[in-house]
C-alpha cells in the first residue's frame, strides 16, 4: 500500500512539474500581453487583429488599445466590465467589420484569456467561475488550445528552418494578383461559412451597446481598412454588426474602403501594415490625415 501511495505522489508530482514547465510557455507566448490593460484612458479601442496595426498609436490621442488577436464581442463585453468596475470610461470604439458577428468568430476566439477579466457574478455559477477561470487556466492537460499553442510554438518557432536561414515573408504587394485572390477567397471562406450569424456574439454585442449606454458611455463603430482583393471577394458578405448600430442611432465610421488600390499599406488581405497604423490612428481619432 505504501509502495502504492508513493507512485502515485511520485507521477503526481512529475504532472505537476511537467504542467508548471509548459504553462510557463503557454504564458510566454499566448498569454503574456493579454492581461495587460493601462487604466489610466478616458477613452478605449475593442477589435480584433484588425486593431492590432495602431499599435500604442493610439496614446497619442488618448486612446488605450485594448485589442488582440482573435477578440469577439464574448471577449469584448468581458473587458468593457471591467473597464466600468475599475475606471472612469467616456468613450470605446469597437470594431465593427462585415465578419465579427460570424460563426467562425465564435469558435475561434479568446474566452479562455478573458476570463481573467470576470468575476464571480458573469459566470453561470461557481463551479463554472472556478473551472473557466482558474481550473482551464492552469492545468495545461485540460485545455485543447493550450496543446496547439504548444505545438505551434515547436513547429513555428523551434523547427521552422526558413528563419534559421533569415527567409523574408513575401509582403502583400509583392503577390500576384492570383495570389492574392486566392489568400482573400481562403479567408472569406473561413469568416463567411453561412448565411446566419452568430446569436451568441449578437447578444454580447446588444449587451455592449446597454452597458455604454447604462453607464454613460459614448459607442463608435470602426470598420477598418480591406484591401482591394479582399473587398471584391467578400462583395456584398457581411454579418451586419454596423447595422445594429444604425438601429441604435450610434455611430459607425466606415474606413473598409480608404486604401483600396494601396497594396503596399496590407500586411495581408485584411491587416495594415503596422508602420500604416500612426497614419490610420490620426484618420481615426481625429479624423484628419497628415500632410
Amino acid at each position: 500500500m505504501k509502495g502504492f501511495i508513493a507512485k502515485t505522489l511520485f507521477f503526481l508530482g512529475v504532472m505537476l512539474a511537467v504542467n508548471a514547465l509548459l504553462f510557463i510557455l503557454v504564458k510566454l507566448f499566448y498569454i503574456r500581453g493579454y492581461e495587460e490593460v493601462d487604466l489610466n484612458y478616458p477613452t478605449y479601442l475593442l477589435a480584433d487583429s484588425h486593431g492590432m496595426p495602431l499599435g500604442d498609436f493610439t496614446e497619442d490621442f488618448d486612446v488605450h488599445n485594448f485589442s488582440d488577436h482573435g477578440d469577439s464581442y464574448l471577449d469584448m463585453e468581458r473587458k468593457l466590465k471591467y473597464l466600468i468596475a475599475n475606471t472612469d470610461v467616456s468613450k470605446v470604439y469597437i470594431s465593427v467589420d462585415d465578419h465579427t458577428l460570424s460563426p467562425y468568430r465564435e469558435d475561434f476566439n479568446n474566452v479562455d484569456r478573458s476570463a481573467y477579466y470576470t468575476e464571480l457574478e458573469d459566470h453561470q455559477g461557481l463551479f463554472d467561475f472556478l473551472e473557466e477561470k482558474y481550473m482551464d487556466y492552469y492545468v495545461v492537460f485540460l485545455h485543447d488550445k493550450y496543446s496547439l499553442v504548444i505545438r505551434n510554438f515547436l513547429e513555428k518557432e523551434l523547427f521552422d528552418f526558413s528563419k534559421w536561414k533569415s527567409q523574408k515573408k513575401t509582403r502583400w504587394i509583392e503577390l500576384s494578383k492570383e495570389a492574392q485572390d486566392q489568400k482573400s477567397i481562403s479567408r472569406a471562406n473561413d469568416f463567411f461559412p453561412g448565411h446566419r450569424r452568430s446569436m451568441a456574439l449578437t447578444t454580447s454585442l446588444k449587451n455592449i451597446i446597454s452597458l455604454c449606454k447604462e453607464n454613460g458611455i459614448e459607442l463608435i463603430g470602426v470598420r477598418f481598412p480591406l484591401s482591394q482583393s479582399f473587398h471584391k471577394v467578400i462583395g456584398s458578405k457581411s454579418y451586419r454588426a454596423d447595422e445594429i448600430f444604425y438601429k441604435e442611432g450610434l455611430l459607425v465610421q466606415d474606413y473598409d474602403s480608404l486604401y483600396l488600390g494601396q497594396d503596399a499599406f496590407f500586411r495581408d488581405q485584411d491587416h495594415l501594415e503596422r508602420e500604416v497604423g500612426a497614419k490610420f490612428a490620426e484618420i481615426l481619432f481625429e479624423g484628419t490625415e497628415k500632410d
